[in-house]
């Protein structure tokens, strides 16, 4: 059954406004007013690209370059974890390094798996848990938590990926998100919440085309919904602080108007990341808001 608080947020249709009436003062004063704080992050996610190293060190100097021009944005790139050491090694680098999964185990007996702690000995300081691709090959909602937890405590910081596989008039897509939110969340001490940034990433949404993705308005909404939701299990403050990127077939037309209007903290980025013009005209947009 859908919880009564998910159907009002259904049957609020797609006036913003309207959802000021059905939740709390907490949030009626962030969706009637509150502007993003902080920088923005903008995350690379290159999956199984390039196919060489010499590659991947071209495309990493171009993110490497344009981080060094902004102060409003932090760069996130998160490349196949044979690469990672061969790009982190050497001076500092102003850009960030994630990578793509890890195993839930911290290590043992598990042929092909990388732990947290191995991804951060060379330089790791992000990981990406519960990608879409990663739960259609069997991660379920509490191998994702798991995951996070491994991350956590190895010092790692997780970009948490949540969204639905598709949408109906009945809403029961809010309710399947929300479980993905609160299994993912509900044991983490509240200490370590504000390590955690959330990337919305509908499944549906990837490949469509400009006006068939969630436009900013959808998004924003969405936001609302997934902090509201994570305000159940942890203080209001940590939830109003979460910080929530937006993936799903973005690209530089549409990522200007989800930057300005959409009320992200940032992009997590799949094949345009791999263009280098493209993700670097990104950044630097998302610099001068």
């Amino acid at each position: 059954m859908v919880p009564l608080e998910t159907l009002s947020i259904l049957n609020l249709g797609r006036k913003l406004s309207r959802i000021c009436l059905y939740i709390d003062e907490y949030f009626r004063w962030y969706t009637c007013g509150m502007s993003r704080l902080g920088k923005f992050y903008i995350v690379g996610n290159w999956k199984m690209n390039p196919d060489k190293v010499s590659e991947a060190k071209s495309l990493f100097s171009v993110s490497e370059k344009v981080a060094k021009k902004v102060r409003k944005v932090s760069v996130i790139v998160c490349p196949p974890a044979v690469f990672i050491e061969s790009l982190s090694s050497g001076k500092k680098r102003k850009v960030s390094f994630g990578i793509q999964d890890i195993h839930t185990a911290s290590g043992g007996s598990h042929t092909g798996g990388v732990s947290a702690t191995q991804a951060k000995s060379v330089g790791v300081s992000y990981v990406i848990i519960g990608h879409s691709e990663r739960r259609a090959e069997g991660d379920t909602n509490e191998i994702v938590a798991q995951k996070i937890m491994s991350a956590l405590d190895s010092g790692l910081k997780v970009i948490l990926c949540i969204g639905e596989k598709s949408r109906d008039e009945h809403g029961i897509f809010l309710s399947d998100l929300r479980e993905q939110i609160i299994s993912a969340i509900k044991t983490v001490p509240k200490k370590y919440i504000s390590d955690i940034l959330v990337a919305y990433e509908p499944s549906w949404a990837i490949g469509k085309k400009y006006d068939e993705a969630p436009s900013p308005q959808d998004i924003h909404e969405m936001i609302i919904f997934i902090k509201k939701t994570v305000s159940e299990i942890t203080t209001r403050e940590n939830a109003m602080s979460l910080s929530v990127l937006y993936g799903g077939s973005v690209d530089f037309d549409n990522a200007q108007a989800i930057l300005k209007d959409g009320e992200v903290s940032g992009l997590l980025i799949g094949r345009q990341s791999l263009d280098s013009e493209n993700f670097k005209n990104i950044i630097l947009y998302a610099n001068s808001l």
